[in-house]
């Protein structure tokens, strides 16, 4: 595959595997890899469960956006793993849209439920309540950006080794046919 030159930010509800394909792939194309909220946790020293109970969800949708405009100052090559709310921002939005390739890792719910109900120890806006009704909300509120994206890929019922080659060849037919 030609080089990319365009960052790449994986989009997806939590728990669909944004992080883990993300390292992958970042390491089979030769680009460096961001976690946002990894990211955000290392500034601000806290789990973003935490930062979430003392600061709310506002502040954490600011430092978001912060970082993300942070990693958009450079010009290294880089797949970013976004927060499962990052296009709840217009302006972001905007810039993941014309600047970026943009995938959609897609996932059921009952994918997403079983993936999440052993772990939901750092997503605030899923520990509390009912798992099944959050997700499915969620899900409803964010799809139709969801959908925007240049690039989606399915992810139930795959192996990540299957996730990362469906990517790769996604990107070499979407270059192909989207030249800068």
């Amino acid at each position: 595959m030609e080089q990319l030159e365009r960052r790449i930010v994986l989009v997806g509800m939590t728990g669909v595997g944004k992080t883990t394909i993300g390292k992958i792939l970042a390491k089979q194309l030769k680009m460096s890899f961001l976690d946002i909220d990894h990211e955000i946790e290392k500034q601000t020293n806290l789990k973003i469960k935490d930062f979430f109970k003392i600061y709310g969800e506002t502040e954490f949708r600011r430092i978001e956006k912060s970082t993300l405009l942070e990693c958009f100052r450079t010009t290294e090559r880089m797949i970013i793993a976004s927060g499962a709310g990052i296009l709840s921002d217009e302006e972001i939005k905007n810039i993941i849209l014309n600047k970026c390739i943009c995938i959609f890792l897609n996932a059921n719910l009952s994918t997403l439920i079983s993936r999440l109900k052993k772990n939901l120890s750092n997503r605030p806006k899923l520990s509390e309540g009912k798992l099944e009704e959050k997700l499915k909300q969620m899900y409803i509120e964010r799809i139709n950006d969801y959908k925007k994206s240049h690039v989606t890929i399915d992810v139930d019922n795959i192996s990540i080794p299957e996730a990362v080659s469906r990517i790769s060849k996604a990107l070499i037919k979407y270059e192909k046919y989207n030249h800068l």
